[in-house]
């Protein structure tokens, strides 16, 4: 089924150019910008997919640009009327579409702190972009479908850049044209995802789990789920799921697992061995053919794992959509999402 939610998949190769031409300058001018204001901390406001990708901007700028970072509370502003100081924050709010008014106060308040300031968002002319100093554009086209899919991985690109051109740190150099590969590769397994998403059919709740940076991946993933084919979807870290959760695991129980980090591929080798001790089946978006082969099930890529993180962001956006459609949901529409309003 060609849904609205695949073809704006499909797009993501070619709109990813232009995303890489339209914030070439502005990524250097912004580094600048930061450099020069000289922030203690950073504070990221996001909701939804956009603060998965800023899960992945809290790991690489505490592990690469040395500061401590937050994600923003915007209750403490829009309930509370509470006062922070921010007044050396770099405060980055990441918003597809630029109208959410939670994350536009945050940055209203941290203006009002002289802090800096950044957008991240597809919406020029939004409230979020005018009240920012600074912007980066997904400009991947306007967003159709309600499952958030070309934004949050050109969001994932446009962070990886961002603190590239901070730090210069080789672990973060991405060639272009090996993005676009990733990101075709993922398309090319459509069909093999049409026949995997078939062990998920019945299933009432579902585990998704990763380490560190992978995260992203596995928050993002849940949320798919759960916005697309309206069951429950529980995502941990690794690390967290021993301190209680792991009580859940059993048949009943199938865990979706992220492995394409050398530095935690380890942890989650031992966490599905832990998982098939407990009747548990895993499936596994993975990089590493021990991973692979300890797994269930699993889609293996053989690419390197910075540039593994575009793969999985598109594969697993192509397993949702198809794991919706197989259980008799729309992927692009939900009622109840037509009168949300964040606050």
């Amino acid at each position: 089924m060609e849904t609205i939610m695949l073809k704006e998949i499909k797009s993501e190769p070619e709109l990813m150019k232009r995303c890489f031409e339209t914030n070439k300058k502005l990524i250097k001018e912004i580094s600048q910008a930061i450099n020069n204001f000289k922030p203690t901390n950073i504070l990221i406001a996001a909701r939804g997919t956009s603060l998965h990708s800023g899960m992945l901007a809290k790991y690489l700028f505490q592990l690469y640009y040395h500061l401590p970072v937050s994600i923003a509370t915007p209750s403490v502003f829009t309930v509370y009327d509470g006062e922070v100081d921010l007044s050396k924050t770099l405060v980055i709010a990441i918003s597809q579409s630029g109208k959410g008014k939670d994350i536009w106060k945050v940055v209203e308040k941290a203006n009002k702190c002289n802090a800096l300031t950044i957008g991240i968002t597809n919406t020029k002319g939004s409230i979020i972009a005018n009240e920012c100093k600074y912007n980066l554009w997904n400009d991947v086209d306007e967003a159709v479908s309600y499952a958030a899919t070309k934004t949050y991985t050109s969001s994932l690109y446009l962070i990886i850049e961002l603190i590239y051109e901070l730090t210069k740190n080789e672990d973060l150099k991405l060639d272009h044209d090996k993005i676009i590969d990733a990101l075709n590769l993922g398309l090319n397994y459509h069909e093999e995802i049409k026949k995997l998403v078939h062990i998920f059919e019945k299933d009432e709740n579902t585990l998704v789990m990763a380490r560190g940076k992978d995260l992203t991946l596995a928050m993002e993933l849940a949320l798919k789920i759960k916005e697309t084919s309206h069951y429950p979807v529980h995502a941990y870290p690794c690390s967290e799921f021993y301190h209680g959760p792991i009580v859940m695991a059993g048949e009943k129980t199938p865990t979706i697992l992220f492995g394409i980090d050398k530095v935690t591929n380890d942890n989650i080798l031992k966490m599905i061995k832990d998982l098939k001790y407990l009747n548990v089946r895993t499936f596994a978006f993975t990089n590493n053919e021990k991973i692979a082969k300890e797994a269930d099930d699993a889609l293996y890529f053989d690419i390197e794992d910075k540039y593994a993180l575009f793969t999985c962001a598109i594969t697993l956006q192509l397993f949702t959509n198809e794991l919706s459609v197989l259980r008799g949901n729309n992927p692009d529409f939900h009622k109840v999402l037509e009168h949300i309003e964040t606050i």
